[in-house]
């Protein structure tokens, strides 16, 4: 895995990913090949709004989440497969998604 984090940049960043079938997620990536990603301290976006006014997914990981109308799991480590993008996020937006509050169903 050393081999790999020297060879490719994208390893050790926080990055938000959104999958065909698992949804979007966002943590450090640990290694990724064509359409598959591993993940750590993932947090799954079940329902995102971007803070600041901003728009789309990629504002997510420009501007991070807005708390209030977002919900946001618990950090795990986690093995996505159909991944449709990998997005490098902004060091605000990675600090704003791993200080979510965890979404509990009432």
């Amino acid at each position: 895995m050393a081999d790999q984090a020297s060879a490719d940049p994208w390893i050790g960043k926080f990055v938000v990913v959104r999958t065909r079938d698992a949804g979007v997620h966002a943590g450090i990536l640990k290694s990724h090949s064509d359409r598959q990603c591993e993940l750590t301290q993932s947090r799954r976006l079940w329902y995102w709004k971007v803070a600041d006014n901003g728009a789309f997914l990629s504002g997510v990981a420009t501007n991070g989440l807005d708390h209030k109308q977002s919900k946001v799991g618990a950090p795990i480590d986690i093995l996505l497969t159909e991944n449709c993008e990998i997005i490098a996020c902004s060091e605000k937006a990675a600090e704003n998604i791993a200080a979510a509050p965890t979404y509990e169903p009432r």
